[in-house]
């Protein structure tokens, strides 16, 4: 699962709703993660803004469980959109989407 030389897309909803530069930190986590954990399908990502302006990511699977957060001081402040967000990565076995779940 989660293979690099597979094909990644984000749904529109979240081309469109979603800073880039925090597409590209969740790509990356997931690399990370990649090497830490054996991967499920599904992938989770829950965004949390405080009013500091710190961004917490809350990474999970199910299957074997696993959780992580990562915490990005001051950035948030630039995307208070994104407070109470939830996002799915799935692999599908031929590419890998990552979308909200009303869209899954």
């Amino acid at each position: 699962m989660f293979e690099r030389k597979k094909p990644r897309y984000c749904s529109r909803g979240v081309a469109e709703e979603i800073p880039m530069e925090l597409q590209i930190f969740l790509w990356s986590a997931l690399e990370l993660q990649r090497e830490l954990h054996d991967m499920d399908y599904l992938q989770i990502f829950q965004l949390q803004v405080d009013e500091a302006g710190t961004l917490s990511i809350h990474y999970s699977q199910e299957q074997p469980e696993y959780e992580q957060v990562y915490v990005l001081v001051g950035v948030g402040a630039d995307m208070p959109e994104v407070d109470g967000t939830k996002l799915y990565v799935i692999d599908d076995e031929t590419h890998i989407t990552m979308v909200f779940p009303e869209e899954r």
